[in-house]
């Protein structure tokens, strides 16, 4: 059924044995970086369209955040090779991903002065540096449509983030051809890092006590 409800579950004593299992852990970790990931991605689709404020700030920040969990994702990624780096799914996922220049490029620049500055620390020498620098046709510190205050947008302390990402741009045009192609070498980062996980998750599970089970009745 294309609606139905998979499980891949083992049994309690199945699960006793890999409690000590440091090459599990290193699985439950991963798969915590792809559920991070796939939580921006779901974000990013939801609002791609919405122009309210409320959309345009979920829409934005969820592309922040999938930075910053790139970010650390890469770091979790790091520590795979000790653990399965003899198999042909690490080799020709992480492996090469994580050695391709453009991955480490993107990695010391722009991922890391995201995640450093503004998504996991909030840095105030971004406001304070570019405070001196903005410079816009007008500053709108806040928008709302109605009274909730879920749906206010503070417009202002995000485009100087964005600002901060671009501050090396000496022209509008120059602005925004930075800002699409980090949006895009950022996109592709991201589904090449899930798709790398998926493939190394698949690979190791198929071999182990973990069996997928149909339940097409489970009300979803």
């Amino acid at each position: 059924m294309e609606n139905s409800y998979q499980e891949i579950r083992t049994s309690k004593g199945e699960f006793d044995k890999l409690r000590s299992d440091r090459r599990f852990a290193k699985l439950l970790n991963l798969a915590r970086v792809v559920n991070a990931i796939y939580f921006c991605f779901h974000s990013l689709l939801e609002y791609s369209g919405d122009t309210t404020p409320a959309g345009q700030r979920q829409h934005l920040n969820a592309f922040f955040f999938s930075t910053g969990a790139l970010y650390e994702g890469l770091v979790v990624a790091d520590s795979l090779e000790k653990y399965f780096g003899d198999r042909e799914s690490y080799q020709n996922g992480f492996g090469k991903f994580l050695n391709d220049p453009a991955t480490q490029e993107l990695r010391r620049t722009t991922l890391k002065r995201m995640r450093n500055k503004f998504v996991f620390h909030y840095d105030e020498d971004v406001a304070k540096k570019l405070l001196k620098l903005l410079d816009l046709k007008s500053y709108v510190f806040a928008t709302n449509i109605g009274s909730k205050r879920k749906g206010t947008y503070y417009n202002l302390a995000d485009e100087v983030a964005i600002n901060y990402l671009v501050k090396d741009s000496v022209s509008k045009e120059e602005e925004d051809l930075t800002i699409r192609q980090a949006f895009k070498s950022i996109g592709d980062a991201l589904s090449s890092y899930v798709v790398c996980a998926d493939q190394l998750l698949g690979d190791v599970l198929s071999e182990g006590p973990w069996k997928i089970h149909d339940a097409p009745d489970a009300g979803l």
